[in-house]
């Protein structure tokens, strides 16, 4: 009879498991919350539901999503994976409670693995990192689940299935600008805006119009670019920056092209400030260099933040221009915010008793900003 050699059979067992998890794990840095539905042990599928706190369209799917986990509470794991700030995410979840898991992807590197550039956006995997779906959640139905359930003969656990980053390995990506104004071409279109506000550094990445609007305070539909040029960027921006610098003319011009104002006119929001009785910037604490927003599916909490800024915010959620009746001091003065926005009527109370704000919709004259190359 054989002699059986235990130092052998050890290897098997690491080849073996080293087969079993050898495919391409999902990438995060941290867990905020495992599932309060779900088991973690023995799944089949994987779902990972990429949003952000700021996407409405996300707040719904993710509705959807806790439904489906409620129905397939075993074999089934949903994650709801974003790429913001955790202490942002966190904040959000105590406004909008969710009972599904939630992750963060600091540096975006599940979102660039898999080219995320529109949110809502949703991948179902099995247990070996397969896609076998991808689309938006609510498109994402029990008799799809049940199917694909049904055709997996492979579990993996949460840990086994999700790589987390550690927070050294995080850290030796981080790139710190050293010019005052850094501009990087990305090969990928990036439709979306991704915000990085450090203590030292302002890090913005997406569409040139997407990063123009965020620096002007400007609704990315006001900005009209010519042919080609709406490609992705990522672009660094050192502090402290200049008092009343124009950053988005800065960048407009650091990347040679020129800037054409004109004006439009069709349905927005007008804000007129009438009797202004604004909060200090006492009412919200939350700390330095964190979120200055927190955008619920109705509400709109902010720290230390312009009524520009709320404008700005309000048009990108609103999907329509929201103008400011008069170039006042009073517009760029810190306060901060808590008001309701989802109902026009109720926003419209809102900001006129708490704020002194009145609040119309009604045909607006706006300017569009039409960048272009400059001639040669």
């Amino acid at each position: 009879m054989k002699c059986f050699n235990k130092k052998h059979f050890s290897l098997i067992i690491i080849c073996i498991l080293t087969a079993t998890y050898s495919y391409s794990q999902i990438k995060v840095s941290e867990f905020i919350q495992e599932s309060k539905i779900a088991s973690s042990e023995g799944n089949k599928l994987f779902f990972v539901d990429f949003w952000a706190t700021w996407c409405i369209p996300c707040i719904t799917a993710k509705e959807h999503l806790k439904v489906l986990q409620n129905q397939f509470p075993d074999e089934f794991y949903v994650v709801s994976l974003s790429s913001e700030n955790p202490l942002k995410v966190e904040r959000f979840l105590e406004k909008k409670p969710n009972d599904l898991a939630v992750a963060i992807d600091y540096n975006k590197e599940t979102f660039k693995a898999f080219s995320v550039k529109t949110l809502p956006d949703g991948i179902l995997f099995n247990a070996n990192g397969e896609i076998l779906w991808r689309g938006g959640a609510p498109d994402l139905k029990k008799k799809a689940v049940s199917r694909f359930l049904n055709q997996q003969t492979t579990s993996a656990t949460l840990s086994s299935f999700f790589d987390l980053i550690s927070s050294a390995e995080v850290s030796t990506v981080e790139y710190i600008p050293s010019k005052p104004l850094e501009i990087k071409p990305i090969a990928d279109y990036f439709e979306t805006l991704d915000v990085v506000d450090g203590e030292s550094y302002l890090k913005l990445t997406g569409s040139l119009r997407s990063i123009l609007g965020y620096l002007a305070k400007v609704y990315k539909k006001q900005i009209v670019l010519e042919q080609g040029l709406d490609t992705s960027y990522e672009v660094f921006l050192k502090k402290p920056f200049q008092p009343n610098k124009n950053l988005a003319f800065q960048l407009i011009m650091e990347m040679g092209l020129t800037i054409d104002r004109k004006s439009d006119v069709g349905e927005g929001i007008s804000l007129a400030i009438e009797n202004p009785k604004f909060w200090d910037t006492n009412q919200i604490n939350w700390g330095k260099n964190n979120p200055k927003y927190l955008i619920g599916d109705a509400q709109i909490k902010a720290d230390n933040v312009s009524l520009k800024e709320i404008a700005y915010q309000l048009a990108h959620i609103l999907d329509m221009p929201v103008i400011l009746s008069e170039d006042s001091q009073l517009n760029l003065e810190l306060h901060d915010w808590d008001f309701h926005y989802k109902f026009f009527q109720l926003m419209q109370t809102d900001l006129e008793d708490n704020y002194g704000i009145k609040v119309e919709k009604k045909k607006v004259t706006f300017p569009v900003y039409h960048i272009q190359k400059k001639a040669p």
